[in-house]
C-alpha cells in the first residue's frame, strides 16, 4: 500500500515512541536508538483497517488505541495489533466513526458517530454502550467531571451519571442547559482543564472558531485573540492546554495565560497543527502540510516527514521504465470538481514529488483544475503530459520545465458552452513519441502533436462532434481508439502519416446489432492485446473487437464486438455479466486485469473465458472495491491500483518477456524455512515451458510462463514440499530452444 504521508491526522506519544496517524497508515517513531528509526504500518503489514480517524495513548495499560472511520478499533501493544471490531460489525444505519478516546478509572470511553463505547482494554472488549441521543446524532467527544459524564454533539451538550446502571438508556441523559443549542455553527471537541469544562465551537466561515469555558451563567470565551482563528482541535498535555490552529499551536498554563507560541511566524515554516502530543519535555505536532514535527523550542523545529505522495487524491496513472505519474483530478459526472491538486510523481528510487498550482510557475494564478490524465513519453521518460478540464487544458513537462497548450498554440478547442474552458479528457504518447489528446465537446475531438511540435486534428464524423469523451489508447498497429459516454467507441487509422488524411479510415461501434453490438454506449475502459483484439469495458459489462485492424475495411454488421459466454449451473451467461468496468490492463501473458466500480479486480485468462483471480476488500488487502485505474510495471509485474481510498500495489506473476535472457532474476534465493510464498523466475521468453530439476536431472516441477515470468510453489509434481537442496531451472521456448536460466537453493 502506498501511504500519503504529508497530512498527519493525529499524534500520540509514549516515553519511547511517537505515533503519527495518516489516512491509510501509522508512523511509529522509535526514540530508543540514536537513529530514531521509523516504521510505517498499514492495512497490509499490521493494521486491521484503513481511514484512521484518531489516536490515543493510554498511560495506564501502555497501549495505543487507533480509531477508524468505519467504527473499527485497534489496540497496539508491544508491537502487536489486537482488534476490537464490535462497532464496525454492528448493523447500524448511520456512520460509526471513532472520534475521540478518554480514560476514566478502569475503562476507556470512545466517542463515536453512533454511541459511546466503554472499553475494557485488559480484555480487549467493549464492556458497555451508551446512547445519549438514541443514535440520532454523532457524539463528537466525551469527558468527565466528578461522577458526571458529558457527551458533546454538534448542537448540544448532554450529561449523565456514570454510576447509573441504566445509562445505556437515552432517557437517562439530560441536556446541559449551560451550553446553548446551536444550528448555525457546530460543537467539535471538549476538554476538562483546571477543573473547568472547555468546548470548541466551529463555524463554516474560515477564522470564526472559538473556545469557550462552560460556567453556571453559560459560555464565556476562553481567551480573546486580536485576530480571527481557525482552530483545528484542543487537548490537554499534563498541566498545559494546547490550542491547535491553522498556523501552529498555542500553549496555555494553569492560569490560562499563553506560555509558548509554536507557530509558523516563529518557526519559519507553514504549519497547520491538527494535534500536539508531549513526552518528557518534547512536543510533537501532527501537521496537515508536512507530517510529523518535533518542536525543539519556540524558534526551532525538526521534521520527521516520510517520503510518499502528498495526499490520496488519485484518479489516473501511467508508468514507463520505473517512472510513475498520477493525475489527481476528477469529474463529478460531467461537471468539474475544481480539484487543484496536480500530478504526483515517483522516480526510479521511489522518491515522490508533486506538481501543483503552488510550484509550477506556468499555473500560477490560472484557472486550472481537474487533472484528468497523465502520460509518460516512452521515448523520453523525462517528459510527461497531463490534461485538464479548465482554461489550461494541456501541459507538457520536459526535464521539469512546463509548456502549456491552449487553443492559442495548438489544435485544441474550447467547449461549445462558451465558458472559456477546454476539456481534454485523455492524453497518450505512442511508441514514436507523438502525443495524442482527446478533446471533448468540440467538432474534432482527436488531436496529435508530433515529436517536432507540429499539431494535427482529425474528423471522426458527425456522431463524434460536441460529445463527452473518455479514455483513449494507441494499439500495437498504431490505430487510435477512443471512448465516449454517449456514442460508444471510435477508431481511427491514420496510416502512419499524420499530415496526410487522404488515406485515413475511421470506424464507430455502438450498441446496434449492425453497428458494433456493444453492451452499452457508455464506454469506460479500453485495452489492446497481443492478438489484435480491442477489449472494451462499459458500464454494463465488456466485449471484444476481434481482428481490430481489419474492422476499418469491414462492412456494417461484420465488425461487431463479441461478448464471451460461459455455462454456469446449466445457464449460459456473459463473463462478468453487466459489471461496471473501469479499466483493463493486459499483462505479459496476454491476460486481462479488469478494474470494476464495485467488485474490485478480476483477472481473466488470455481469451477471457476463465476467471483466474478476483481481489476484493473481503478476500485481500485491497482497500476499496471501487477501482479508478490500473497500471502494470511490465518489468517487475507490479500492478498499481488506484481506488477511491488511495493507491495500493500487487505483485502479479506476469511480465514482458526478455528474449535475450539478459535480465533473468530468481527470487527469493535461497528459499529459507520461514518463507511460504512462490519462487519467481523473471526475464525469460514469452510463453516458455519451464522445468525444474534436481542436480541429478530428475524432473521436480513444470509450468508455463506468463509472458516473461514463471512461478514455482516449492512443491514437487506430487504436491510434496521439495527437499533441501539446489535445483536447476530450465526453459523451453515456443521455438523449441532449451535454455538453462539459473538455479535456486531451498533450505528447509
Amino acid at each position: 500500500m502506498i501511504v500519503s504521508t504529508a497530512k498527519a491526522i493525529d499524534v500520540a506519544a509514549s516515553e519511547t515512541t511517537v505515533y503519527t496517524a495518516f489516512n491509510n497508515g501509522l508512523q511509529v517513531l522509535d526514540l530508543t536508538n540514536s537513529s530514531e528509526s521509523s516504521e510505517l504500518m498499514n492495512a497490509i503489514n499490521g493494521l486491521s483497517d484503513i481511514d484512521i480517524s484518531c489516536l490515543y495513548y493510554d498511560e495506564v495499560d501502555k497501549v495505543l488505541l487507533i480509531g477508524y472511520e468505519n467504527g473499527n478499533i485497534d489496540k497496539l501493544k508491544d508491537g502487536r495489533i489486537f482488534n476490537i471490531p464490535a462497532l464496525k460489525l454492528a448493523s447500524v444505519p448511520s456512520s460509526k466513526r471513532i472520534n475521540r478516546f478518554f480514560r476514566r478509572g478502569n475503562f476507556v470511553y470512545a466517542a463515536t458517530d453512533y454511541t459511546i463505547l466503554e472499553l475494557n482494554l485488559g480484555k480487549t472488549e467493549v464492556r458497555n454502550s451508551f446512547f445519549p441521543t438514541g443514535g440520532s446524532q454523532r457524539i463528537c467527544d466525551v469527558s468527565f467531571k466528578g461522577d458526571t459524564i458529558f457527551a458533546l454533539t454538534p448542537t448540544r451538550l448532554l450529561k449523565g451519571l456514570i454510576n447509573n446502571p441504566a445509562l445505556p438508556d437515552p432517557s437517562q441523559w439530560q441536556i446541559d442547559t449551560r451550553v446553548p443549542q446551536i444550528s448555525n455553527a457546530f460543537y467539535h471537541e471538549m476538554e476538562v482543564f483546571q477543573d473547568e469544562l472547555l468546548i470548541l465551537r466551529k463555524v463554516e466561515i474560515y477564522g470564526g472558531d472559538t473556545v469557550f469555558r462552560v460556567t453556571n451563567a453559560g459560555l464565556s470565551p476562553f481567551y480573546v485573540f486580536d485576530y480571527n482563528m481557525e482552530i483545528n482541535s484542543i487537548n490537554v498535555l499534563d498541566d498545559e492546554f494546547a490550542l491547535n490552529t491553522f498556523g501552529g499551536t498555542f500553549l496555555f498554563n494553569s492560569s490560562f495565560n499563553i506560555t509558548q507560541a509554536l507557530i509558523s511566524f516563529n518557526l519559519g515554516v507553514n504549519l497547520n497543527s491538527n494535534r500536539l502530543a508531549k513526552n518528557g519535555t518534547a512536543y510533537w505536532m501532527a501537521d496537515d502540510f508536512n507530517g510529523l514535527h518535533k518542536i525543539l523550542n519556540q524558534f526551532a523545529i525538526k521534521s520527521y516527514a516520510l517520503d510518499g505522495p502528498r495526499n490520496n487524491a488519485f484518479y489516473s496513472i501511467d508508468w514507463q521504465d520505473g517512472q510513475l505519474a498520477v493525475a489527481s483530478g476528477r469529474l463529478l459526472l460531467k461537471a468539474p470538481s475544481f480539484s487543484r491538486n496536480g500530478v504526483h510523481l515517483m522516480d526510479k528510487e521511489g522518491n515522490w514529488s508533486l506538481k501543483n498550482v503552488d510550484n509550477v510557475p506556468q499555473w500560477f494564478e490560472k484557472d486550472i483544475w481537474d487533472f484528468l490524465d497523465v502520460s509518460i513519453n516512452p521515448k523520453n521518460t523525462k517528459q510527461f503530459a497531463t490534461c485538464t478540464f479548465s482554461t489550461e487544458p494541456l501541459t507538457v513537462f520536459t526535464d521539469g520545465v512546463a509548456q502549456t497548450y491552449t487553443a492559442d498554440n495548438s489544435t485544441l478547442r474550447m467547449t461549445f458552452a462558451g465558458n472559456g474552458w477546454t476539456n481534454v479528457s485523455d492524453v497518450c504518447y505512442d511508441d514514436r513519441g507523438n502525443l495524442w489528446t482527446l478533446n471533448g465537446y468540440v467538432e474534432k475531438p482527436l488531436n496529435v502533436m508530433d515529436k517536432d511540435g507540429n499539431w494535427y486534428n482529425y474528423d471522426n464524423g458527425q456522431a463524434a462532434r460536441n460529445i463527452q469523451t473518455g479514455k483513449m489508447i494507441v494499439d500495437f498497429r498504431n490505430n487510435v481508439w477512443f471512448a465516449t459516454a454517449e456514442q460508444g467507441l471510435f477508431g481511427y487509422n491514420y496510416n502512419r502519416t499524420l499530415d496526410n488524411t487522404s488515406d485515413d479510415k475511421r470506424i464507430q461501434l455502438t450498441t446496434g446489432p449492425n453497428t458494433g453490438d456493444l453492451p452499452s454506449k457508455n464506454v469506460t475502459a479500453l485495452a489492446a492485446d497481443f492478438d489484435d483484439e480491442i477489449w472494451i469495458g462499459t458500464d454494463a459489462g465488456f466485449a471484444i473487437l476481434y481482428n481490430a485492424s481489419r474492422s476499418f475495411d469491414a462492412q456494417p454488421g461484420n465488425y461487431n464486438a463479441q461478448r464471451i459466454k460461459v455455462q454456469f449451473e446449466g445457464n449460459v451467461e456473459f463473463v462478468l455479466g453487466n459489471t461496471f468496468i473501469t479499466d483493463i490492463e493486459v499483462d505479459g501473458g496476454n491476460r486481462k486485469w479488469m478494474g470494476t466500480a464495485n467488485a474490485g479486480i478480476v483477472l481473466l485468462s488470455a481469451d477471457g473465458s476463465e476467471i483466474i483471480e478476483q481481489h476484493t476488500t473481503q478476500n485481500s488487502p485491497l482497500i476499496s472495491d471501487n477501482i479508478f485505474d490500473l497500471k502494470l510495471d511490465h518489468n517487475t509485474g507490479v500492478l498499481y491500483i488506484l481506488t477511491d481510498k488511495g493507491l495500493v500495489t500487487y505483485r502479479t506473476n506476469a511480465t514482458y518477456e526478455d528474449p535475450t535472457y539478459s535480465s533473468v532474476n530468481i527470487f527469493p534465493n535461497p528459499v529459507r524455512p520461514n518463507y511460504f510464498g512462490p519462487v519467481t523466475i523473471q526475464g525469460i521468453r514469452y510463453d516458455s515451458d519451464v522445468k525444474i530439476t534436481d542436480v541429478a536431472g530428475n524432473l521436480v516441477f513444470k509450468t508455463v510462463s506468463n509472458g516473461g515470468t514463471a512461478t514455482w510453489n516449492g512443491q514437487t509434481l506430487s504436491g510434496a514440499k521439495a527437499a533441501s537442496g539446489v535445483y536447476i531451472i530450465w526453459t523451453v521456448t515456443n521455438q523449441g530452444k532449451d535454455e538453462k536460466v539459473g538455479k535456486v537453493a531451498i533450505v528447509r
